[in-house]
């Protein structure tokens, strides 16, 4: 597999979340709030903005030279966490959305990848940029991966734990109590 068929693979891994956000979009067509976050914009748009780094990574990536090996195991992880975060997108069916609110309709998912993470989207976000950096010998995106995804996905879990917590109340806290919050397995 040449250089330019590795970067094109992880790409299509990457459009896997975008067609998948996109057509949830569609399909869950309007809603009526119940609960609007009150946090900053930047928090809310968490979802499109932590590609940004991606893709300046993408064009100036400061290449360190790795084996094809370690390349083509980059390339099966951000696929796999490209299909991980797709699977928690659709797991959420009517209740996902790009900002931190409730709709009508809202429900606590604790099923399918729920199981093992409360935030597996996320983990799936900062997975795929880490396979992303293998495969595209990317010295730029593990950087800002490490000073810009992870602090920014932190943020966001924070946020969004806190949002769950105020529209499920004791539901919620449970399902913390018992999953955590990144990391599977670390309870």
């Amino acid at each position: 597999m040449d250089d330019r068929a590795l970067r094109i693979s992880v790409l299509r891994a990457a459009h896997a979340l975008f067609l998948s956000a996109g057509a949830l979009r569609i399909i869950r067509g309007r809603r009526g709030h119940l609960l609007r976050s009150r946090d900053a914009w930047w928090l809310q748009y968490y979802p499109p903005l932590v590609w940004v780094p991606f893709v300046i990574a993408y064009f100036f990536p400061l290449p360190i030279d790795l084996p094809m090996t370690v390349r083509l195991g980059g390339l099966a992880i951000a696929i796999a966490s490209a299909v991980f975060a797709a699977w928690a997108m659709w797991s959420l069916g009517r209740s996902y959305g790009i900002r931190m609110d409730l709709f009508d309709g809202h429900r606590l998912v604790t099923g399918g990848p729920y199981r093992f993470t409360r935030h597996p989207m996320y983990l799936g976000i900062v997975s795929f940029h880490f396979g992303a950096t293998l495969a595209m010998e990317s010295l730029a995106l593990l950087a800002i991966t490490l000073a810009y995804v992870i602090p920014f996905t932190v943020l966001r879990i924070r946020a969004e734990d806190r949002v769950l917590a105020t529209g499920f109340g004791d539901e919620f806290r449970a399902f913390a109590g018992r999953v955590p919050a990144f990391v599977p397995f670390t309870r």
